[in-house]
């Protein structure tokens, strides 16, 4: 029996390519393209988790090369809550209030201080000793 394939979508130049992968594969190609975001169901996954990562129960994988804005940009550890706990991911300044605008609701912590998506511009990170994403808190209806 040959191994499960999975739908995986990766960006390119064109927008995306859509090719069948199997969970090896995948690991493998995030494992040397250095960079890369591998996404399952719009949840960022290190590439160190993947193995451990559930793919029978995802509608939607992509990888996607992480955003570059300039090799003078500095890069900071960040730890996004997450299923398992967290993932550790370097991102600029830049990344993270993209990542932080497009995922409405997340909370940003910097040194545990919470500091809104409007306000991480003028935060000063190169001081920072602590950077956390983690999605809002919600109350039961």
């Amino acid at each position: 029996m040959s191994p499960k394939t999975y739908t995986i979508e990766i960006a390119d130049a064109t927008g995306h390519s859509v090719v069948q992968m199997t969970k090896t594969e995948l690991i493998s190609e995030a494992s040397k393209a250095k960079g890369s975001w591998i996404f399952v169901d719009n949840k960022m996954v290190a590439t160190d988790e993947l193995a451990n990562t559930d793919f029978d129960s995802a509608q939607h994988i992509r990888m996607v090369p992480a955003l570059q804005a300039g090799s003078e940009d500095k890069m900071y550890t960040i730890e996004i809550a997450d299923a398992t706990g967290h993932s550790v991911v370097q991102m600029t300044k830049s990344d993270l209030i993209q990542q932080a605008s497009n995922a409405k609701g997340s909370w940003v912590f910097v040194d545990n201080k919470m500091v809104a998506a409007a306000e991480l511009a003028d935060t000063d990170f190169d001081t920072a000793q602590h950077i956390r994403m983690v999605p809002a808190l919600q109350a039961g209806q």
